[in-house]
């Protein structure tokens, strides 16, 4: 039967499992040793946004002048490399701006962190920190995160890793600690052990 049906439709694999990119989309790391989500409060439960293990969503934002998305910061956080990418999310608020560079000056020891500021609200100096401007509040409302300032940290495979209140600098640094497993700015990132690797 199925033969048949194949010969009738011959996209008929892309039509029961989806095409590669939807099933990349599909992916979900529910239990990786890699999640710890340290959100707080009923906004969580009132919109929750993707999860740690689930894919980073993407959504408009604006750069250097720009319209573009998230993702080519996400997936080439530098340029022309991969690496982690901590998005920086000022939850609309006019005095999320100092705690949200002290969560880019917290990850410095980590280089292959590499922070984005998400700004709905006042624009702030990120030195050289890309800024994206979200004043529509896609990119906040992509990650449920509308009215709150946080920090998203997303793996180099795109799926989120970590995300706490943006105020929380002591809970990022405690994650970049237990997972990189070292501050030293000469390091690579220590490779996970195979039982982590296959958790992932």
């Amino acid at each position: 039967m199925l033969g048949l049906a194949a010969k009738a439709l011959p996209n008929l694999g892309s039509l029961l499992q989806g095409t590669d990119d939807m099933q990349q989309t599909g992916v979900e790391y529910p239990k990786s040793v890699l999640n710890e989500d340290r959100l707080s409060g009923m906004a969580t439960v009132l919109r929750p946004g993707p999860k740690p293990g689930e894919r980073a969503s993407d959504a408009e934002v604006t750069h250097a002048g720009a319209t573009t998305t998230l993702f080519p910061f996400l997936y080439n956080p530098d340029g022309h490399t991969t690496g982690w990418a901590l998005l920086c999310f000022d939850g609309r608020s006019a005095t999320a701006g100092s705690s949200l560079l002290d969560a880019v000056r917290a990850v410095s020891p980590w280089p292959w962190v590499r922070p984005r500021l998400v700004l709905a609200g006042p624009m702030v100096d990120g030195g050289e920190v890309p800024i994206l401007s979200d004043m529509d509040g896609k990119a906040h409302g992509a990650y449920g995160l509308e009215g709150r300032p946080a920090l998203v940290l997303v793996r180099p495979d795109g799926h989120i890793a970590f995300r706490a209140d943006g105020d929380r600098i002591e809970h990022l640094t405690a994650y970049c600690r237990k997972v990189f497993r070292t501050a030293s700015a000469d390091a690579a990132p220590v490779p996970m052990r195979e039982e982590t690797a296959h958790a992932v």
